[in-house]
């Protein structure tokens, strides 16, 4: 299954996050480290399964995607790249300011993991740019 319309990408964007809600609550109710990290875990995992399915515009539908291809743009690419990456340094502050526990070790992990694959994306995307234009 591929997604190609952004009608069709916002509505599973949209299912992502009442399911990332849904789990967030429950997760957060129980006040449980563990459950934190399961939740870290998922919802990289889901990240990464989006970039999967999505599919930009002339990128080819029925090929699977290569592992690095985060996204069809570097643009794109990098801005999720930078963002994760914010994320990341403002997370190990918090943790050197006193704040950190082992999800937030977790969660310092995803986002670098997700940082690094998306930086990758760009460096690769661009290579390719002159190549496709």
């Amino acid at each position: 299954m591929r997604f190609i319309t952004p009608r069709e990408k916002a509505i599973v964007v949209a299912i992502l996050l009442a399911v990332n809600l849904v789990f967030i609550l429950v997760f957060d109710a129980l006040h449980s480290e563990v459950a934190s990290i399961v939740l870290t875990v998922v919802q990289t995992a889901g990240w990464y399964l989006a970039t999967r399915v999505f599919r930009g515009p002339g990128e080819n539908v029925a090929a699977l995607r290569p592992w690095w291809r985060m996204t069809n743009r570097p643009l794109l690419s990098g801005v999720f790249g930078v963002g994760y990456g914010l994320m990341a340094v403002v997370n190990i502050g918090f943790s050197i300011a006193g704040y950190g526990s082992a999800s937030g070790t977790v969660s310092i992990l995803a986002e670098l993991l997700l940082a690094g694959l998306f930086l990758l994306s760009f460096s690769r995307l661009r290579a390719l740019a002159p190549a496709r234009a």
